[in-house]
């Protein structure tokens, strides 16, 4: 738990609140929404991001593949200021995320933001090829090309100039590029990207990214065989899942669950990655 100390009494008052409420939830005592049933608890109301009432409070969608209403709220308050060069800096993106439980929903809210980013856009594809050559010739590339498994990047990875962007691998400690590091990216080049380190004792430096190999385990589920793929070991980090955040630190934070929590555990881990409770939000 990371709450940060108090520099008054009323503020010592607050964060009191907030760390007693973070372990209700992480107890399971917390009061639950008896509307919804034991499974469900109830979060204070200033920590929610509602819809106006003349909307529906739900997040059906008009169309498939429109952006639900809830996500476009949430995302409405955590980047409203994603264009502004004053305001849109490093530490802008470095100290604010949006969580949530599956990669799905990630990565489908890392779209919805960067749609909205001004920056130019650059599409990398990977070069794929089976590990076991015998097996070689069984796949056409575009099955190859069309596989996406947790922990690799797809075959077309699209960044843009000004996002956040997560390494997936660790590619030299020793200068601060590590699984989970946070980077923005700086310059889209043919063969690497130019990011500047957003965390960290490396922050502000600036690094040279490659592409690297990726080999499936042999127990992926949906794959057969070892997949081989180069591509740079990133992704766009608008958002990220819950456990990707276990020891991360932010200042504001977003919660969209379009699904529910693992366990109150899950939920006490989202909550807990703010210091302060007037900055997360649901």
């Amino acid at each position: 738990m990371r709450v940060r100390a108090a520099h008054s009494a009323s503020t010592a008052a607050e964060l009191a609140a907030f760390s007693d409420f973070l372990l209700q939830v992480g107890e399971g005592r917390h009061e639950v929404n008896r509307a919804l049933g034991g499974d469900y608890m109830k979060l204070p109301r200033d920590m929610l991001v509602e819809n106006p009432p003349e909307e529906r409070d739900e997040d059906a969608e008009i169309a498939p593949g429109a952006v639900p209403i809830g996500l476009t709220r949430i995302v409405d308050a955590m980047y409203a200021d994603i264009n502004n060069p004053a305001i849109a800096t490093d530490d802008y993106f470095a100290n604010r995320t949006i969580l949530t439980t599956t990669n799905a929903m990630v990565h489908r809210i890392n779209d919805a933001v960067s749609v909205r980013l001004d920056g130019d856009a650059r599409e990398y594809r990977s070069i794929d090829s089976v590990q076991d050559d015998e097996e070689s010739n069984f796949f056409e590339q575009e099955v190859l090309n069309s596989v996406n498994i947790n922990g690799i990047p797809p075959h077309k990875l699209t960044l843009k100039v000004g996002a956040p962007i997560m390494l997936m691998r660790n590619l030299n400690p020793d200068l601060g590029l590590c699984n989970g590091t946070r980077l923005r990216v700086v310059e889209l080049k043919p063969h690497v990207i130019h990011a500047t380190i957003m965390t960290g004792e490396r922050r502000g430096q600036d690094v040279l990214i490659p592409k690297i190999v990726f080999i499936s385990d042999e127990n992926a589920r949906n794959f057969p065989y070892r997949l081989r793929r180069k591509q740079f070991p990133v992704q766009t980090a608008f958002a990220m899942t819950i456990n990707k955040a276990q020891g991360q630190t932010v200042f504001n934070l977003g919660l969209y669950l379009a699904s529910p929590c693992f366990s109150h555990g899950q939920l006490y881990v989202a909550l807990s990655r703010v210091t302060a409770r007037p900055r997360s939000r649901r």
